[in-house]
Formats: C-alpha cells, sequence, structure tokens
C-alpha cells in the first residue's frame, strides 16, 4: 500500500446505520409509479452534502448482512427485540447501492460481521498509513473507536460540529473513547439488547468508572463501594458484564482485502447517476448535479450552417432523397420573427438554416417552405407541436410529421416524469446534449456552441426514433402510435393557432362583482374573529381560530395547528368563521387563477387565447392544457360557472356547439366487463343511476328518489375509480357498514363487473401493467408493493386505467376524425377545446345543424361497443349560456 499524502481525509460510511435514518426522516416519499424512495433520498442527500462540505479523498460504505454474527453466536438475545427491517425499507437497500455505484463509491459488506465492524477494520488499517479517519455514523458504538486518527462524523448532530474527537466523548460521557466499551458493559444498551448490571444506568456507571479507573478496577475494589445493594449487583453480574463487554466491543479483525487506492474519491458515472435520479423523480438532485457533472461527450455531428439562397437547392435535393429527415426548430429570439430550423437526413450530419422574411422572398426560400409543409415529405421531430409553433411566427406551415419520438417514448414509459430531448438522449443513446443555449436575434451574431447544439438536437432525434421504433413494436404500441397519436398531433396544433376567444370585456366586470363580494366576505370575517388579522397568513389564522374562538385543533403539523381546508371543512360546524374562509378562499382562486389571469394570455394579435394541448402529460392518456389549464375551468359552483361565460365565438353571427359524451367511462365499463345487466340497460336507453337505484333498494325505477338516484350515482362513479367502503361512506355522509352493503349489492347484481374488475388487479399482477381498448399500456408495479396503501393505490390505478385511458383513446379518435371530416360538411366549423370527454366548436350560426349531425355521427361511432356510445349536443352564444339541442340521454 502507498503511503497517504499527509492531510488526506478518508469517510467511512455505515450504510445501514443511515438507510435507517433516512427512512424515518423522510416520509411518504415515492415515484409517480409508486416505489418508495424516502430512504433513497435522504442517503443521496447525506452523500452529496458530505461530497460538497467535506471533499474527501477517500470514500467508502459498509453494510450489514443480516444475522448470524459473531456476537449472535456468543448470545442469542443480541438485538433480538429489534423489529424486522420494513418491508418498504428493504426494497430500497439495493436502489441505495445502485446510487453508490453510480457514485463510483466502494461498498463492503462481510458475512458474520456487522457494518460497523468492517468500517472499523478498514479504519485502523488505513489510519496507520497517515490517513485521517471519519466514521460517519450516528451509533455511539463508534466512540471507542476514536483516537488521535479515528475520529465520528455525526452530519445529524450539529451542523457547526458534527466531528466528535477524544475531547468531545470525554465532554460527554464523562469517560474516553478508550473506557466507551466497559461503559456499555456496565450501563447496557437497550436498543442492541445488550443486558449490563441490573439497576445501573449510564450516570452510575460513568461514577464508577471514574472512581476506580477502569472495569478491572472496580472489580478489583468492590469491597470499597458504599452501597452493598450495588455491590452486589455488580457481583451477581461479573459474567454477564464480560459478555457484555465482548458484545459492545467492534472487532478490526474482519477478514478483509482492501487497498487504499480502492478507497480513493472517484468521479461519479454522470450518466448513470442522471439515469437513476431521472428515474426516481429526483429532479432537486437532478438539478444539482448538472452543473457539477463532467462536460458532455462529443456526439460528433458534422455541422453545415446554410448560407445564402444559393445553398437552399443542394440542400433540398438532399431532403427529398432521404426516406425520412429529422427536424427541429426554434424561434430565433424574441425579437426577431424569424426561426432556425436543423434537418439531419444522416445520423451524424446536420444542416442549420436561418429562415427570416429575406431568405422566404427567395424563390428557394419558397421551395424550403413548400417541403416542411408537404404531407408526403416524412419528418421526424421531438415535440413536433412546438415545432410548429416556431415555424407558424414565419408564416409557415409543418406537414409531414412521421415520428414524434417525445411521443413515442411517453407511450413506452407514461409514467416518466420528464420527456425533454436531453433526457431521452442520455437514457437511449447514452449521449448528454447539455442545456439548449439561447439563439441570437441576428444571423450574424449566431453563436457557435448554439448552432453546434441545434445541429446534434437534429442528429440526436434521428438516432433516438431509430431506437424507439423497436421498443414501440415489441410492447404492441406501434398501431396506437401510428395511427392515433401521430395523427392527433396535427389536430392539436391547429387547435392551439386557432385558440379560443375571450371576452375580456365581460371578465373585467366579473371581476368588479367578485372583488366586491371579496370585500364582504373579508369585513364579515373580521366582525366574526372580533379583530382584523391577515387572512393569508396560517399562523395568524390559526391565533384566531384556536386562542381567540377556542375551536378545538383538528391536526397538528411541524409549524403548529393545520389551518387546511379539510380542519376548515370540520370546524365549520362548530362556528360561521371556517365557512366564510372557504368561501373567500375558493373566490380568491378563482379571481387570481381565470379573472384575473385569463385577460393576460390574450393574444393582441388575435384577440384569442391559444391555449397548449399536452399529449404527454398523464399517464392514462388523457390530455391536459396549460397557459390556460383547461380542465380545471370551474363548474360546480354558481360563481365559478360564470368563468364559462367569457368563452365566446370569435366572429358575430356566430355559436359555439359543445359535444359531451354521455356517460363514457360507465359504458366502457359495460363493454369491457361484459356485465349482461349493464350491457341491457345501456342498450334500452335506461337511466343507469335510477336503474341501478331500482335493483339496490328493491323497488320500481318509478318510486327512485332523487336522494336514492344520488346514492347509486356516486357507487356507479365510484366503482369506476375503485372506491372503497370507507370513500363511499364520506362521499354520501353514510355508516361505514351501510356504504359497504351498498358496495356488496351493487356487485349481487352487477357480478361481471365484479369479474372484471378482479381479473384486471390479477393481470396487473402477473404482467406489471394494464391495457386500454387499443392497447395503451400503464405501467401498475405499486399492486405488487408489500405497504398495503401503496398495493392499494396500484390496486385503484388496474381498475381505473383501462376505463380512463379507453375514453381517452375514443376522444382522440373522434378529434382526429372530425378534423379529416369538418373540411367537407362543416367547412368553416373549427374545432377549438377539449376537456374532459367534451368537444368544443365555433361555427356560423348557419352550419350549427350540420355539425350537430356529423359530431353525433363520428362521436358515436369512433370506436364501436356492445352498448351504444351517446353524446350530448348543446349551442350557445357561450360556453356557459348553452341549449340542448336533442334530449335524449342523462348524465
Amino acid at each position: 500500500m502507498r503511503q497517504s499524502a499527509s492531510g488526506d481525509k478518508a469517510f467511512l460510511v455505515d450504510g445501514t446505520a443511515f438507510c435507517y435514518r433516512a427512512f424515518y426522516a423522510i416520509r411518504a416519499l415515492s415515484t409517480s409509479d409508486g416505489r418508495p424512495t424516502n430512504a433513497v433520498y435522504g442517503f443521496a442527500m447525506m452523500l452529496q452534502a458530505l461530497r460538497e462540505k467535506e471533499h474527501p479523498a477517500y470514500l467508502a460504505v459498509a453494510f450489514d448482512v443480516g444475522k448470524p454474527t459473531f456476537r449472535h453466536e456468543k448470545f442469542d438475545a443480541y438485538k433480538a427485540q429489534r423489529k424486522p427491517m420494513p418491508e418498504t425499507l428493504i426494497g430500497q437497500v439495493p436502489v441505495v447501492k445502485q446510487l453508490l455505484a453510480a457514485y463510483r463509491i466502494p461498498v463492503f459488506e462481510q458475512a458474520g460481521y456487522e457494518a460497523e465492524d468492517v468500517l472499523a477494520t478498514i479504519a485502523e488499517r488505513i489510519a496507520r498509513q497517515g490517513v485521517d479517519v471519519y466514521l460517519v455514523t450516528g451509533d455511539k458504538d463508534a466512540l471507542q473507536l476514536v483516537n488521535s486518527h479515528i475520529k465520528v462524523y455525526n452530519p445529524h448532530r450539529n451542523s457547526e460540529a458534527p466531528v466528535l474527537d477524544a475531547e468531545a466523548v470525554r465532554a460527554r460521557y464523562g469517560v474516553g473513547p478508550e473506557r466507551m466499551v466497559e461503559l456499555m458493559a456496565l450501563m447496557g444498551d437497550q436498543i442492541d439488547n445488550i443486558p449490563g448490571v441490573p439497576g445501573i444506568g449510564e450516570k452510575t456507571a460513568v461514577q464508577l468508572l471514574q472512581q476506580f479507573g477502569s472495569l478491572e478496577g472496580l472489580y478489583a475494589h468492590l469491597d470499597d463501594l458504599d452501597s452493598p445493594i450495588r455491590r452486589k449487583a455488580l457481583e451477581a453480574a461479573r459474567q454477564q458484564v464480560e459478555l457484555s463487554r465482548e458484545l459492545a466491543q467492534i472487532s478490526t479483525d474482519v477478514p478483509l482485502d482492501v487497498a487504499l487506492e480502492e478507497l480513493q474519491a472517484r468521479e461519479p458515472d454522470w450518466r448513470a447517476l442522471r439515469a437513476l435520479f431521472r428515474d426516481l423523480g429526483f429532479k432537486r438532485l437532478l438539478h444539482e448535479i448538472e452543473s457539477e457533472a463532467a462536460p458532455a461527450p462529443d456526439t460528433a455531428a458534422a455541422v453545415h450552417l446554410v448560407v445564402g439562397p444559393q445553398e437552399v437547392a443542394p440542400l433540398l435535393a438532399q431532403l427529398k432523397a432521404a426516406s425520412g429527415v429529422a427536424l427541429q426548430a426554434w424561434p430565433a429570439g424574441l425579437a426577431s420573427r424569424a426561426v432556425v430550423v436543423a434537418v439531419a437526413a444522416q445520423a451524424d450530419r446536420a444542416s442549420v438554416v436561418w429562415l427570416d422574411a429575406s431568405l422566404l422572398q427567395t424563390a428557394e426560400g419558397g421551395h424550403l417552405a413548400q417541403w416542411l409543409a408537404e404531407a408526403r415529405a416524412p419528418k421526424i421531430c421531438h415535440d413536433a407541436k412546438a415545432v410548429a409553433r416556431a415555424l407558424r411566427r414565419c408564416g409557415l406551415q409543418l406537414g409531414g410529421v412521421a415520428g414524434d419520438t417525445m411521443v413515442a417514448a411517453h407511450l413506452l414509459n407514461p409514467a416518466r416524469t420528464s420527456q425533454t430531448l436531453t433526457d431521452l438522449t442520455d437514457e437511449y443513446l447514452q449521449v448528454q446534449l447539455g442545456a439548449e443555449p439561447p439563439l441570437a436575434d441576428t444571423p450574424g451574431l449566431i453563436d457557435p456552441a448554439a448552432l453546434r447544439y441545434c445541429a446534434e438536437a437534429a442528429c440526436a432525434v434521428r438516432r433516438l426514433h431509430e431506437a424507439l421504433g423497436p421498443a414501440l413494436a415489441a410492447s404492441g404500441l406501434e398501431a396506437l402510435y401510428t395511427a392515433l397519436e401521430l395523427p392527433l398531433i396535427a389536430v392539436l396544433a391547429e387547435m392551439e393557432a386557432v385558440g379560443v376567444a375571450i371576452d375580456v370585456e365581460y371578465l373585467t366586470q366579473l371581476r368588479a362583482t367578485m372583488d366586491a363580494k371579496l370585500g364582504q366576505l373579508t369585513q364579515e370575517l373580521y366582525r366574526l374573529a372580533g379583530c382584523t388579522f391577515n387572512l393569508n397568513s396560517p399562523k395568524q389564522l390559526s391565533h384566531v381560530l384556536f386562542d381567540q374562538l377556542k375551536l378545538p385543533v383538528v391536526k397538528r403539523t411541524k409549524t403548529g395547528p393545520s389551518t387546511d381546508s379539510s380542519v376548515l371543512q370540520q370546524l365549520a360546524a362548530r362556528h360561521p368563521l371556517p365557512q366564510h374562509l372557504i368561501e373567500y378562499r375558493e373566490l380568491s382562486k378563482l379571481v387570481s387563477t381565470y379573472v384575473e389571469a385569463l385577460p393576460k394570455l390574450v393574444d393582441p394579435k388575435t384577440r384569442r387565447i391559444h391555449a397548449t394541448f399536452n399529449q404527454t402529460a398523464t399517464a392514462t392518456g388523457r390530455l391536459s392544457a396549460s397557459d390556460p389549464n383547461l380542465q380545471t375551468i370551474p363548474i360546480k359552483t354558481e360563481l365559478g360557472r360564470q368563468i364559462r361565460k367569457a368563452f365566446i365565438p370569435g366572429q358575430a353571427g356566430w355559436v359555439l356547439v359543445a359535444a359531451d359524451y354521455s356517460q363514457i367511462e360507465l359504458r366502457i365499463l359495460a363493454h369491457l366487463s361484459g356485465d349482461a345487466q349493464l350491457i341491457e340497460a345501456f342498450r334500452q336507453e335506461r337511466d343507469i343511476h335510477r336503474y341501478t337505484a331500482s335493483l339496490i333498494y328493491g323497488v320500481p325505477e318509478a318510486d327512485v328518489t332523487s336522494e336514492m338516484r344520488h346514492a347509486m350515482k356516486a357507487i356507479n362513479y365510484g366503482i369506476v375509480y375503485g372506491m372503497s367502503a370507507h370513500g363511499l361512506s364520506r362521499e354520501l355522509g353514510v355508516a361505514h357498514d351501510e356504504a359497504a352493503s351498498f358496495i356488496d349489492a351493487y356487485f349481487a347484481r352487477y357480478q361481471g363487473v365484479r369479474t372484471y374488475l378482479d381479473e384486471q388487479i390479477q393481470r396487473a399482477r402477473r404482467d406489471g401493467y394494464v391495457q386500454t381498448l387499443l392497447g395503451r399500456r400503464r405501467y401498475i408495479p405499486e399492486v405488487n408493493n408489500p405497504d398495503i396503501a401503496t398495493r392499494q393505490f396500484g390496486e385503484r390505478m388496474a381498475v381505473n386505467a383501462p376505463i380512463q385511458g379507453s375514453a381517452a383513446d375514443l376522444i382522440k379518435r373522434a378529434m382526429i376524425q372530425l378534423a379529416q371530416a369538418l373540411p367537407e360538411r362543416a367547412p368553416t366549423s373549427r374545432m377549438i377545446l377539449q376537456v374532459h370527454d367534451e368537444l368544443v366548436f365555433e361555427c356560423p350560426a348557419g352550419e350549427q345543424t350540420a355539425l350537430d349531425r356529423l359530431v353525433r355521427d363520428l362521436m358515436e361511432h369512433a370506436i364501436e361497443l356492445t352498448v351504444p356510445l351517446r353524446v350530448v349536443v348543446k349551442v350557445g352564444p357561450n360556453w356557459l349560456d348553452m341549449t340542448e339541442l336533442r334530449h335524449e340521454t342523462r348524465d
């Protein structure tokens, strides 16, 4: 072994102890697909902090292997009272070891020994070579090892002074490190079940050792003890004390072959670390290591900058000859209407074109614009809708999207939280693109790094597309990708471009009305409280509720009594202030989220809002929307519904037409389950909630009350979402037993549903995923999780995902068919919104009948089920004031 340089530090970590500490310190942390990660996250945070603060020259981690150890051979009851490691922690230990492998930190463990023995053996060996050793542990057993070269480093003890040297040990325990084993032999250790001497605790043990110098000195002078009781106890426990000393003594003779060079701190495997953090959803840690990571590997992409119209013609010839071209586009800058386009017909070479007005005015630029819009020229993008948005800045169209790596990756792993090109190339290609650099507004000022990024991104898209294709085919997702998700891109891009008109003047009036209401509520809250206070301050609200009004504390947080909405709901029955505060909060949120925010989102040129429809944001396949989030436009309260009135047709004499699937999830449940009774009810066009109530309550449908129907509606939809008796009892406000009897009665009538739900759960356990009607997969590892709460969550997902996902697939197919049919059958009408199971169109009043027929025809036959699909179509001057065109179904 080489001699260490003076001043080198080695940090040796008790991995098992820190796994436990992290597990109990951080609660309820898991990945988006339900895997527990609290111990892994805590361990990662500790490692990151240790590396950043101490910069160790040497680093290693040791783990317990498990029973038996040499201590168990001496004493069967050693650690016998300890509970087994929790199952949710057991599953995380291998992931912690993955983390250490990514950090390139060596791991040591030895059968028959504990982690502390392994660390002690390594510590003594390397300390003799002049290395200062720090044992990273919170266990006081390690204090016996402290000497001039070995110290204990407990990062949880005190951020200012985490190091325990010999002086700190004496200050804390009254004896030096050399007497710690004897101290534990006398006082015992409840945690490790070391017996010690009955009746002698830490204080007495310290006094005895201070008085007699050592354990031997104590037993040599037992007659000098003043207390006969203590003398008798020590005499009786002589053998037990010796056993306790052997159990407490850490071994430094573990048979290990360790070279100092093996412990040298190394550069982490950044790719493996990024992949692990990304998989576990550790966004904060992922962000932190990006700045620390080594430079990205060279992707070896050749860059060609297209300068002037004369270079466009040969480029176009190359692109037209290629079977598929990777295409990415970026806005050139905030002030510019130019767009930067990178195209790669090969995996290692890309051309970058600066498209601005001057180039587009040339014949060559016009030919390039035609190629971009050409549907028969196949192009592969990453987030093709974003590419289309960038091209629209210059009045260009994108056609012929034959692949989208973002969409493809989402189908393969819908639980992934990030679908960025950087993440995916890192995962699939082992290439790190790095952050996207800003593009200058002026062509002459373009940064070479930005230019290179554009080229490398286009090449990466091409290579990524080639990697994802076989994976889609192997998973049976190719048809869903090519026939549904890819055609949908153009439909959504067109909806984003069209946008929806907003009545800004109406929102201004609504804002005044709501502000006045907020003012009234504020004054009423002050009156009820008997003082003025900050309504948005949890601390001041807590003082009013619990100190002044003396209301009971329902639950607590780390900072004091909770004042969240669930608490206010419970307190509302005792005092009017909580109920008024709930109203205040709801109204305040409506104002800030919608009434105030929507006008700011209106494009001044089009006077419309252009929301973004997200195709890869949900694991079920449902679309979502952002800027604004259309899925959360409120409909439950009267004031909330008034916000819908702001959504209007964009031209005079036009109307909005809304088409909403009726009971779509229940109809899909009937189809998937094959339940004869449920299928027949839908075929007979019965009110399914009234019909179910008649079955459960045993009364004719005509005698079903509104309360009965309401209860059965809750059960019908609750079954789809895997609602338990506990959830139903809260929903209906009935006893748990009554809710359970409702559910039992439901399954007794719809036995096919019960069989189907059980089969879905079993399928998820067997295959690891469930599927929609069109083959979309939802991976559900939670159903095999040992934690009961996580497992039950997985079972609910296994039940709901095929139903909700099939509904998503259904409306997507309808959207594609409608987009294709509108130009011929309702040529002026435009599809502008998609929210849950509803599509919204704007059209001239004279075209509404044709549009009504079209949407019913296509939406009700987008997928043929064993039960009829029904669509409710409404028309009106805005999204609130709408009249149903035909009244054939109930919701």
